[in-house]
């Protein structure tokens, strides 16, 4: 048997560092290996917090334990210094809430603990926190506290597969979610830089470079406007109430924009970090894949890879008709999937797919269904609901098949699940211990309903299953990870 057969599975997406470093210590240390849990603020708004963001997981999902238990063993470990729009907010609830309610509403649905919401309240530098996790995570490195486990981060793909050999490790390959971790906050109503904001994120595109460990990949947008290109619409109506993405939401990329994506993907500078397109703009996105596409033309020795690490479909065609109408609620209210213009279209599927780049499909019920539809779902028993949530996610991959209907689809599908993300996970599925039944219960679902199978492509269940969760990634690696 090849050593390819025994590694384990692969997740591209999730966040055990910023969910360890964030979170209440266990038992007064954090650690990369146990579970912590969100503050427990015991008073009137805690309890309500608690109660609307009720499928939002309170503890934490991909910690490497869990990580040994449901035997995936490659974790992409997304580092991110949240974003300050979610704690700076708006005027009128700023003037309405105490500065005591504000702290909870955020350390209770995001799992950020006392100390850190109020370093991150007074501090606008996320760099400074970006260095923080990058140091917690490089410091957290080897044994387990049992002693019977280990983790390291492999530098290349033939370290990975060294590391491999070693059944009790777990491979840690670093990522960033987000290109506002290498400037300053920028606040509400400010659509303008500081004149030193280029020279200053090329520094740190330099530093980040220089680490022993420097990212694979890096999350370009994330929620708020960051200098450099335009953001998608995420937020649901609860959270609007206190934060907004107006600026630069939908816009497409910045001239610096341009530069520090250039630098990012430059090897003149050091390794070649690749870009990831979730939370871009719809244009930014466009913009990109046009940009890939050019370079791969003039340089197919050195092509690079359009990656979108954590994602689901909005079942429209064409980026254009995805924006046709705005991202609100009653857009996905009466629909398959969830329409956003966040998710994927079929012209962008066909991208990922030219450049042999990665989707990798998030666990987040809410990004996978149309509302209406959820609910329909959620309102069965037991077996229905778990069955209808398999259907849901297989529904999301087949139509990404469907975009490509070649046989080579099936190598862009991954896992990115996004656990510790604050995302509203799959019943049944809510932490990384339980991808083993997950898998499971896919493989079951295809061989019981023989479901879209005439774009199996000759594969067998298992043989998808294990493609998605594990070999395209490992033939991925060995492509791009040097």
């Amino acid at each position: 048997m090849e050593l390819e057969e025994l590694i384990g599975d692969a997740d591209i997406h999730c966040h055990p560092t910023m969910r360890a470093f964030h979170a209440q210590p266990h038992n007064g240390k954090r650690n990369l290996w146990s579970e912590n849990y969100n503050e427990d603020t015991k008073t009137r708004l805690g309890n309500f917090v608690i109660k609307q963001s009720e499928g939002v997981a309170k503890v934490s999902q991909s910690n490497f334990y869990k990580c040994i238990d449901g035997g995936v063993r490659i974790v992409f470990d997304s580092l991110y210094p949240v974003e300050r729009g979610f704690i700076r907010f708006k005027k009128f609830p700023k003037k309405v809430l105490s500065k005591t309610a504000q702290e909870t509403l955020v350390t209770v649905s995001a799992g950020i603990s006392s100390d850190i919401y109020k370093n991150y309240y007074s501090n606008d530098d996320y760099f400074q926190d970006l260095e923080a996790q990058y140091e917690f995570l490089t410091k957290n490195l080897g044994p387990s506290p049992c002693g019977n486990y280990r983790s390291d981060i492999p530098q290349n793909y033939d370290e990975l597969v060294s590391l491999m050999k070693d059944p009790k490790a777990v491979a840690i390959i670093l990522t960033i979610e987000g290109c506002h971790v290498l400037g300053d906050y920028i606040g509400f109503g400010q659509k303008k830089v500081q004149s030193d904001f280029l020279n200053q994120m090329l520094e740190r595109v330099n530093k980040i470079k220089s680490w022993k460990y420097s990212p694979f990949f890096m999350t370009f947008a994330h929620h708020f406007w960051n200098g450099l290109c335009g953001h998608a619409g995420t937020l649901p109506p609860a959270s609007r109430v206190t934060c907004t993405q107006d600026i630069g939401l939908d816009d497409g990329f910045t001239e610096d924009g341009w530069k520090v994506l250039e630098a990012l993907l430059s090897k003149e500078n050091g390794k070649r970090i690749l870009i990831d397109t979730r939370h871009m703009s719809v244009k930014s996105r466009q913009q990109y894949a046009e940009w890939v596409d050019d370079w791969n033309t003039k340089n197919p020795d050195d092509i690079i890879p359009i990656i979108t690490s954590h994602s689901a479909v909005n079942g429209f065609d064409t980026y254009k008709d995805s924006t046709l109408t705005k991202d609100n609620m009653s857009k996905k209210r009466n629909t398959k999937f969830c329409a956003w213009s966040l998710n994927v279209n079929a012209e962008e599927v066909k991208q990922i797919h030219k450049s042999k780049g990665l989707l990798g499909v998030i666990l987040d019920k809410g990004r996978h269904t149309g509302i209406n539809r959820l609910k329909a779902i959620e309102n069965n028993n037991y077996a229905k609901k778990k069955l209808e949530y398999i259907r849901s996610i297989w529904d999301n991959i087949f139509w990404i098949v469907e975009a490509i209907k070649e046989k080579s689809v099936w190598d862009i599908i991954v896992l990115g699940s996004d656990f510790d993300g604050v995302i509203t996970h799959f019943d049944f599925y809510e932490d990384m211990s339980k991808v083993p039944q997950l898998k499971r219960d896919m493989i079951q679902f295809l061989k019981n309903e023989k479901y879209n199978d005439q774009l199996w492509f000759d594969y067998t269940p298992e043989e998808l299953v294990d493609k998605i969760f594990r070999l395209n990634t490992l033939h991925f690696l060995k492509r791009n990870f040097k």
